[in-house]
């Protein structure tokens, strides 16, 4: 379910953000996109990622 506009103003008002209705509408517009940036900042990662795997422990 997409967030509405209004829904998305009174959330940042119970921040305590003094923002106007501009503001909001710009945070708004740019939030879909934050969205998506947190989805694939927090997404699981692949074995081969794991740092005990991509370690190296040998000093030469």
């Amino acid at each position: 379910m997409p967030l509405s506009l209004d829904a998305f103003g009174r959330m940042l008002d119970e921040t305590g953000l003094p923002l106007t209705d501009a503001q909001k509408s710009v945070l708004f517009d740019a939030y879909p996109m934050f969205q998506a940036m947190l989805a694939r900042a927090t997404a699981p990662l692949p074995r081969e990622a794991e740092p005990a795997v991509v370690f190296d422990p040998d000093v030469r």
